[in-house]
């Protein structure tokens, strides 16, 4: 018999085996897992590129170079539970030469690609979990090609935490289909989330609460007093409402039946969530129309020439009900009675409003398009054609295409849906920089928006093209064109577009161990002011003493307790004038040198020691 995994064990080893897979559930997604998953990779180290680098530190923005999943490895120790918005625009898997993080492709043929792809996926998704905020949240785009397994593998990483799938118009058709003769024009963003999330909404319009009652400041608003179902699905709410004042009866829409429950139709025992019809009119809640056409019929068969004429009230129909005993009984409500002809309203007061914005739709139309909603926000997004527009006018001086980026319409009222003013950003497949350009066109246009992103684009060097750099020619320059400012060619001239402002770090990953001596303290000092203050200062190489000033208080780093470091980061730490966080290898010696208060003196992170291979440099 050949070897195999399960050769060593006995019977019983097998038999517990079987049960255990018996036991597993049965539904759900199944693909060729890697044994050695992104668990078992070492953390790598991060090179801070000054000369790629734009603007002044401290650096709030960054921009790695390098696989996501190195970097998403780094981010752990720095970024976890932190990031509050993730946005990515995957590899879609349809066949071509997408997969350029491993130098490896899957034809169109290939039985593994689907699984490749998966394993790909799922190894990045599981480490961008832990950085999410517990409020935080993950859009995924997609096509048709891998929606389906793409949301089973999503609902298996985020149990519970599908949000919904928005649905964008990505062209305005084509002529170049399959033999089914369907331009598919449309694509998804996948939305999951943990559990404390929520869009923000678009504002409500209060303009309309303009009705005052005498005594009462509270403004009001005419609101529907029906609600939508029609008379079968609903007959306790088919029935006429009296107007006192007028001596006037109302008959209801058959197809929108009243939203409140009749005092004379609530059975005995019955609970009611709302108040009865009855009770608002008492309270005047109800608000009838005034100076009413009105109409009187004295007999059954008045009222059914009338209906039949289209002289009575527009409510009053004939043929509602099957039987001629039914159509008699509800007729009958309305003979002898004075008839109003208009529709009565509901009172609204704005202190009822139960939340100050309306829900977001799932349905994303273009930017021209008219969207008719008026009880939800209908987003709005250009075509992909925006986004190859802009790109190319940014980056026509660089001559470096990209394909296919996405609109910064879209991006942009995504991330202004799911963040607020001092959220992170993370994109791990960045691409052309639309994540971080949105970022900053919100930080300009919001006053007090202070959001923060963070890019991580490979090199998409291959065999073919060892010397082909993504991240530095296209990710970095769009960016730095995006905060600097840049200009482009039209038929009428050239345009000039001022910078959005900003800065960024532009930080390499490279793989293997952080080294020795100097090469681990500044990997110890990056980790811990991105952990600490999320901003970056430079490694000064020729100080013992690492230094970061931020708004509300000051970062150290030693990298050595001698007696004249710490003379002197006594002298720093007095003239401070805020809270002081130091990082030693000694702690008990410089606790005992600085004894001011407001100064919190700390170990290395057992957990960054282990992840750079750190050894206590100190006696």
């Amino acid at each position: 018999m050949t070897d195999s995994r399960y050769s060593h064990l006995d019977r019983d080893a097998l038999i517990e085996l079987l049960e255990q897979r018996d036991a597993e559930r049965k539904f759900g997604l199944v693909w060729e897992r890697e044994e050695s998953g992104a668990a078992q990779r070492a953390v790598p180290r991060l090179d801070l590129v000054d000369e790629l680098s734009v603007g002044d530190a401290p650096h709030r923005h960054l921009i790695i170079e390098g696989d996501n999943l190195d970097a998403l490895q780094f981010l752990q120790l720095t970024h976890r539970g932190r990031i509050k918005c993730i946005y990515i625009d995957p590899p879609y898997n349809t066949g071509g030469q997408e997969l350029a993080y491993h130098d490896r492709y899957h034809g169109k043929d290939d039985a593994y690609r689907h699984s490749a792809w998966l394993e790909f996926m799922a190894q990045r998704l599981d480490l961008a979990r832990e950085l999410l905020t517990p409020d935080g949240v993950l859009f995924v785009s997609i096509d048709d090609y891998e929606v389906a397994r793409l949301t089973l593998l999503l609902d298996q990483v985020f149990p519970g935490g599908k949000v919904g799938t928005f649905v964008w118009r990505r062209r305005s058709g084509s002529n170049d289909v399959p033999p089914s003769f369907l331009s598919v024009d449309h694509e998804y963003v996948l939305c999951y989330a943990h559990p404390g999330f929520s869009f923000a909404g678009l504002d409500k319009d209060l303009s309309g609460y303009r009705d005052h009652d005498p005594g009462n400041p509270e403004p009001w608003k005419r609101g529907d007093l029906s609600k939508s179902h029609d008379y079968r699905a609903r007959p306790n709410g088919f029935y006429p409402i009296y107007n006192p004042q007028e001596d006037l009866w109302y008959a209801p829409n058959p197809k929108r039946v009243w939203a409140f429950a009749s005092e004379g139709l609530v059975k005995k025992g019955q609970k009611l969530r709302r108040e009865t019809m009855e009770q608002l009119i008492r309270e005047g809640r109800v608000v009838f129309p005034k100076k009413d056409r009105t109409a009187l019929y004295g007999t059954l068969e008045e009222l059914r020439a009338a209906i039949t004429a289209g002289h009575a009230p527009h409510f009053l129909q004939l043929g509602l009900y099957d039987t001629p005993e039914e159509e008699t009984a509800y007729l009958s409500q309305y003979v002898g009675r004075r008839l109003g002809y208009g529709t009565p309203g509901y009172k609204r007061f704005r202190s009822e409003i139960r939340r100050p914005s309306k829900p977001i739709s799932s349905w994303i139309v273009g930017l021209k398009e008219e969207d008719g909603a008026e009880d939800r926000t209908v987003l709005h997004s250009g075509l992909n054609a925006e986004g190859t527009a802009l790109l190319g006018q940014m980056l026509q001086t660089a001559g470096v295409g990209f394909s296919y980026p996405k609109p910064l319409s879209l991006i942009q009222t995504l991330i202004a849906q799911a963040t607020g003013p001092d959220d992170t950003v993370l994109d791990f497949f960045a691409g052309s920089g639309t994540t971080a350009h949105a970022v900053l066109a919100l930080n300009a246009e919001q006053p007090g928006s202070n959001r923060r992103f963070l890019l991580v684009s490979s090199t998409e060097a291959t065999a073919q093209e060892p010397q082909k750099n993504l991240c530095q020619s296209v990710t970095r320059e769009r960016v730095g064109r995006a905060i600097e400012g840049y200009s482009y060619r039209t038929r009428s001239g050239p345009v000039e577009v001022p910078g959005l402002g900003g800065e960024f770090a532009y930080l390499r990953a490279a793989r293997g161990p952080a080294g020795e001596g100097e090469r681990v303290h500044e990997q110890l000092w990056f980790a811990l002011q991105l952990r600490e203050l999320q901003a970056l200062h430079e490694y000064q190489r020729a100080y013992a003493i690492q230094q970061h000033w931020g708004e509300d208080r000051v970062l150290v780093y030693l990298t050595e307790s001698s007696r004249e470091v710490l003379a002197e980061v006594t002298r720093l730490v007095g003239q401070a004038g805020r809270p002081v966080t130091v990082y030693t290898w000694q702690v008990l010696a410089v606790e005992t040198a600085i004894t001011l208060e407001g100064v919190t003196v700390c170990a290395v992170p057992s957990e960054l020691q282990e992840a750079f291979g750190a050894v206590c440099p100190c006696p």
